[in-house]
C-alpha cells in the first residue's frame, strides 16, 4: 500500500513539474502581457534618397529622406526630426509628399497606424564636418522609436591652375637673366562659393605688392589682390613678377586662390636663377646741362657729368636749343636733344631687363650695354629754325623729352645710362635745363 502511495505521489510531482515547466511568459503584445511594442521609424533607401552614413557637397547641403514610421501597442503620435539633437525648424523642412511641414508633426488619421513621408531637410549646418539627423516616432503611450543618419558635409575649394602659353611660365623653370622677372597666366574658377582673392607668395611668404603687375600694369597691384563682382566666379589673371634677387638659388613661386568661405587652392612653380657675373659699374652721378639756345654750356661730358659748350669734343650729347615758329611769348624751348661727336644715342627701354626694373636696379656694365643694343633709334623732328647753338635741321634727335626718359649712348668702347631726373623751365629767358643721372 505504501509502495502504490509513493507511486501515486511521484506521478504526481512529475505532473506538476511538467504542467510548470510548459507555462511560459505571456504572449508580447497581448492583453495582460508583460513586452510592450514600441513604434518603428526606418529609412528607406532609393535614388536620391540619403538612407545611410555618407558624404554631402556643403555647396547643396539639403538632403531628402523617405521616413517610414509603423505602429506598435498603441497608434502613432508624431514624428520629430533633429540636427545634432535640436529640434530642425519647420521652415527648413519641405514634405513632398503632401503634409504641412511641422516639427513634430502629428501623425493623425491613417498615418497613426503607419506612414510614408519623403522629406527635403535644409540643415542649420553651414560648415564642414559631421551632422547626425535624427527620426524620433512617438506613439500615444509616450513609447518611442528612433533612427538616425550621419552626414558628413564637405566643401570643394575653388580650383586653380598656370596655362601652358607661349611667353608664360607654367612648371619649374631655370632664368639665366641678370634681372630675372617672369610671368604666369593664372586661370580660376569658383565652385562652392565665389573666389575672394587671390595671393601671390616667394617661399611662402606674402611677396610685396610692388614686385607685382596684373595684365600688363593694368591696375594698381596688390598682394592679395581682392577680386570685384564680376571677376569672383573665375577667369585669368596675367601676373609678373620681378624677384628681389641678387644671387643664384631656388625658389617657390606660389599662386593661391581663395574663396569667400575660407578655402583655398593653390599651385606652385619653382624657379632657379642663375644669375651671370657681370661688371660692377664704376661711375654714378648727377650732371646738369642747358638749353644751348641760352648763355650756359648746352652740351654734357658723360665721362664727367660737367656742361660744356653744345659743340665741345667732350660733349657725348647736346641740346637743340628752339624752335622760332613758336607764337611769341609762348615757350618755345624744344626739349630734345642729340648724340654729338662721334657718340650714338638710343631709347632705352628697362623693362627689356625684366617688369619692374628701374635704373637703380642697374649697376653693372652688361646690363647698359644690352639696353643700348635693344634701344631704338630716336626719331624725333629736327627741322626746326634754330637761333643760337646748333642750326643743323637733320639730325636724329629724340622726340620732347619727358622726366624718367632713359637714354642710352655709345661712344668708343664706353656705353653710358643716362636718366633725365628733371626738366626746368626758366620763363622769360633761354636758361632752361636737365638734371640727369649718369652711370656707366
Amino acid at each position: 500500500m505504501r509502495t502504490l502511495t509513493r507511486i501515486g505521489l511521484l506521478f504526481c510531482a512529475a505532473f506538476i513539474v511538467l504542467f510548470s515547466a510548459g507555462c511560459g511568459d505571456d504572449t508580447p503584445g497581448l492583453p495582460g502581457g508583460g513586452v510592450t511594442l514600441n513604434p518603428e521609424v526606418t529609412l528607406n533607401s532609393g535614388a536620391g534618397l540619403v538612407s545611410f552614413n555618407q558624404e554631402v557637397s556643403l555647396s547643396n547641403p539639403t538632403i531628402t529622406v523617405s521616413v517610414s514610421g509603423q505602429d506598435g501597442d498603441a497608434p502613432l503620435r508624431d514624428l520629430a526630426i533633429l540636427e545634432d539633437g535640436s529640434l530642425i525648424p519647420a521652415n527648413q523642412l519641405n514634405f513632398r509628399s503632401g503634409q504641412t511641414a511641422n516639427n513634430p508633426i502629428l501623425t493623425t488619421g491613417a498615418d497613426a497606424d503607419g506612414f510614408i513621408y519623403e522629406i527635403e531637410i535644409t540643415p542649420s549646418n553651414t560648415t564642414t564636418g559631421d551632422v547626425t539627423f535624427t527620426f524620433r516616432l512617438t506613439d500615444t503611450d509616450g513609447e518611442i522609436g528612433t533612427t538616425q543618419v550621419t552626414v558628413t558635409y564637405v566643401a570643394s575649394p575653388p580650383t586653380v591652375d598656370l596655362l601652358v602659353e607661349d611667353g608664360f611660365v607654367s612648371g619649374d623653370v631655370t632664368l639665366t637673366d641678370r634681372n630675372p622677372a617672369f610671368a604666369v597666366r593664372l586661370n580660376y574658377d569658383d565652385t562652392e562659393a565665389p573666389v575672394a582673392s587671390i595671393t601671390v607668395l616667394e617661399d611662402g611668404n606674402v611677396i610685396p605688392a610692388e614686385q607685382l603687375n596684373y595684365n600688363n600694369g593694368a591696375f594698381t597691384p596688390a598682394n592679395p589682390l581682392t577680386l570685384l563682382e564680376g571677376e569672383s566666379t573665375g577667369g585669368t589673371f596675367d601676373i609678373g613678377v620681378t624677384p628681389d634677387i641678387d644671387e643664384s638659388g631656388t625658389r617657390t613661386y606660389t599662386f593661391r586662390v581663395t574663396d569667400q568661405n575660407g578655402l583655398s587652392n593653390e599651385v606652385s612653380v619653382n624657379v632657379t636663377f642663375d644669375i651671370p657675373e657681370g661688371t660692377a659699374t664704376t661711375f654714378s652721378m648727377e650732371g646738369v646741362f642747358f638749353n644751348a639756345s641760352g648763355g650756359m654750356n648746352g652740351g654734357l661730358d658723360l665721362d664727367t657729368g660737367d656742361n660744356v659748350p653744345f659743340n665741345s669734343a667732350s660733349a657725348e650729347i647736346q641740346d637743340e636749343g628752339i624752335n622760332l615758329n613758336e607764337t611769341p611769348g609762348t615757350e618755345n624751348w624744344r626739349t630734345q636733344i642729340s648724340s654729338v661727336n662721334d657718340a650714338v644715342l638710343r631709347v632705352a627701354d628697362l623693362s627689356e631687363l625684366g617688369e619692374g626694373v628701374t635704373f637703380a636696379d642697374i649697376n653693372v656694365v652688361e646690363d647698359i650695354e644690352q639696353l643700348y643694343d635693344t634701344g631704338d633709334d630716336p626719331d624725333g623732328n629736327d627741322n626746326f629754325p634754330d637761333a643760337d647753338g646748333d642750326t643743323s635741321a637733320s639730325e636724329a634727335v629724340t622726340q620732347p623729352l619727358r622726366e624718367g626718359d632713359v637714354l642710352a649712348v655709345r661712344r668708343g668702347d664706353r656705353t653710358y645710362l643716362v636718366r633725365i631726373d628733371a626738366i626746368n623751365f626758366v620763363a622769360g629767358s633761354n636758361n632752361d635745363s636737365y638734371t640727369v643721372s649718369i652711370k656707366y
